[in-house]
């Protein structure tokens, strides 16, 4: 199980809390679950589940529910619902499922997706059981189509119910480092991704950061609330070099817009600089468009240096800042007023755009402190862009099924059974 901070923690507390107010009255079997955390948890389970399966809240709350899986589970029937969680979408299935005393049970499984009203992103999953074994070793199809029709009516019941009272619940929402408009689905697969990149928005104002690694935040020492909604630039500093930045600019204003690598001297939460070689290309979804930019990061400091060497290192980027446009500052995106740029390249343009120092930037950040030791820089090498390269290939492959373009299964496997317990 993924570890997560005490914010996350303390947020899946209140949001179990306030499921439980809304959700105890309901006497059926049912799950939901959060497919924007690692591994797609469940974060509330009824009463009527503890009773059917056995488990206790302590075993259940916080898994995946594959621990129901056994021997004689139907892999087409979990494929089916893999495939119906990757692509956003309800499904119903019948499979065999296990108790905590080891008990086989048909299980008449219905999942139905919550959606955030703004993105029609998909927030939570409902998943509701009934045990069927009796209907199925008896034949009786139509039967038990009837009782996978009444799971359908109960998750969506469930569904109605915490759409209502979305204010109930939606400030409880666990801390998740990306946005509510990426797909649910893509976090999954960029949850994967073990290494250090940011996803930002070229379509939206600024071309804000969506998504941030577990990586990227550790190295940077920003919490996620200050990394997403702004623009990478808050990472630059008096020592970045404006050309690279320039260069960084001109790939992304390109028609069409072109991966570049560039090496910039950052600077951390702290205020301490690192230099980062960072790679970015873009992101397009099924029909061709750019729907992010990827960002791969790769602190490239030569930790091991002399006094001597820094000191050299530090005369040397500052006076490099000084024969070009002067220095560059961190600015908070989105701080001066301007409507949405009307295309990716529009965005780009202003996605490395260089600002006057922010006023609200916060203490220990370079805007607000003298000059600081520049670290020297050292040299990536080519295997370590051979791997940034490969970092961006596997965000393409999350990114996959944007615009719903995934594979489906066929319209028959998306449906209960209607046939013997040997053909399931």
């Amino acid at each position: 199980m993924v570890s997560c901070t005490a914010e996350t923690q303390q947020a899946v507390s209140e949001i179990r809390q306030a499921f439980s107010s809304l959700l105890e009255g309901f006497q059926f079997a049912f799950v939901v679950s959060n497919p924007r955390e690692p591994d797609n948890p469940i974060v509330y389970a009824s009463s009527s589940f503890f009773e059917l399966t056995g488990y206790s809240p302590a075993e259940v709350l916080g898994r995946n529910c594959r621990f129901l899986q056994g021997p004689e589970t139907s892999h087409q029937a979990v494929l089916e619902i893999r495939d119906a969680i990757r692509e956003d979408r309800p499904c119903s299935t019948c499979l065999v499922n296990y108790k905590k005393d080891g008990t086989k049970f048909w299980n008449a499984f219905y999942l139905e997706p919550i959606r955030c009203v703004e993105s029609g992103c998909v927030l939570y999953y409902v998943g509701a059981q009934a045990d069927v074994t009796q209907l199925v070793e008896q034949g009786g199809a139509q039967c038990v189509a009837t009782a996978a029709h009444e799971e359908q009516q109960r998750a969506e019941q469930v569904r109605r119910q915490l759409s209502d009272h979305r204010q109930e619940w939606q400030q409880a929402q666990p801390t998740c480092a990306a946005d509510s408009r990426v797909p649910s689905s893509m976090l999954c697969a960029l949850s994967k991704i073990q290494d250090c990149f940011v996803l930002a928005d070229p379509n939206l104002q600024d071309c804000p950061i969506v998504y941030a690694s577990p990586t990227f935040l550790r190295m940077t020492g920003y919490p996620c609330s200050e990394v997403l909604g702004r623009n990478c630039r808050f990472l630059q500093g008096p020592g970045t070099d404006p050309v690279q930045v320039a260069d960084l600019r001109d790939a992304m204003a390109a028609c069409p817009p072109r991966a570049v690598t560039v090496t910039l001297l950052n600077y951390r939460k702290s205020g301490e600089p690192f230099w980062n070689c960072l790679h970015v290309a873009p992101v397009r979804d099924a029909d061709g468009r750019v729907q992010f930019y990827a960002g791969v990061q790769l602190d490239i400091t030569a930790h091991h240096e002399t006094a001597q060497q820094a000191a050299a290192s530090a005369a040397a980027a500052l006076a490099t800042v000084q024969l070009s446009n002067g220095p560059v500052h961190p600015q908070i995106p989105g701080s001066h007023a301007g409507s949405p740029p009307a295309s990716a390249e529009a965005a780009a343009a202003q996605h490395t755009e260089q600002h006057e120092p922010d006023s609200r930037a916060e203490p220990g950040h370079p805007a607000n402190e003298g000059p600081v030791q520049v670290p020297t820089k050292g040299e990536p090498t080519p295997w370590l862009l051979l791997k940034q390269k490969g970092i961006v290939g596997a965000v393409r492959v999350a990114a996959r099924a944007l615009s719903r373009h995934g594979l489906r299964r066929a319209p028959a496997f998306q449906q209960p059974p209607h046939h013997a317990v040997g053909a399931i």
